[in-house]
């Protein structure tokens, strides 16, 4: 099972994080509400102004509230997303953020394209155009990870990692893998 940089972890529809995680915590935010995102990138023409900002230490719960008004947009735009069960059913499934079943920017770039100002952003220090020292940071990680009994391998082109085929998966997964990335992409 990979873990990429580029995803979230699953979710259980609580908001909480559990053991059978499918990939790693993409980021955090700073807890700005969707709406702060707005449509203020598309205007200003710098594709990031306005974007929500998402951080090394952002919840399940606020990634998800996060992310609710950019998968609302997709859907809106036609995109396939599932919705939520909850009162009135007007969210979307907290599990589209990590299983959407679609590449949004391959399958549907206008649509991605119309809704990129509502997408968090990665956090700074897991860009690698943003952090010169990504490399070192993601060494750091992966070594804190296996220390800590979470066996993994690191993927060739850092861009997460993978369970080791021998190792067993400890129930604290997340909040090990989590702990560890802020630990490592921290600034020291």
């Amino acid at each position: 099972m990979a873990f990429t940089l580029a995803s979230g972890c699953s979710g259980d529809g609580d908001g909480g994080r559990d053991s059978e995680v499918a990939s790693v915590a993409s980021g955090k935010h700073d807890g700005r509400e969707e709406a702060a995102a707005g449509e203020s990138g598309a205007k200003t023409g710098e594709p990031e102004a306005g974007r929500p900002q998402l951080r090394l230490d952002t919840t399940t719960e606020e990634e998800v509230r996060m992310y609710q008004g950019y998968l609302r947009c997709l859907r809106d735009q036609g995109v396939d997303i599932p919705r939520s069960g909850g009162k009135g059913g007007d969210g979307v499934d907290p599990n589209a953020l990590w299983f959407p079943g679609v590449d949004v920017s391959e399958e549907h770039p206008e649509a991605e394209k119309k809704c990129l100002s509502k997408k968090p952003m990665e956090p700074p220090e897991l860009d690698r155009k943003k952090n010169p020292d990504y490399m070192k940071d993601y060494r750091e990680w992966i070594e804190c990870n296996n220390r800590r009994g979470l066996k993994v391998d690191p993927l060739p082109d850092g861009s997460g990692w993978n369970f080791k085929e021998d190792g067993d998966i400890p129930e604290n997964a997340s909040q090990i893998d989590g702990e560890c990335q802020i630990e490592a992409f921290s600034e020291q």
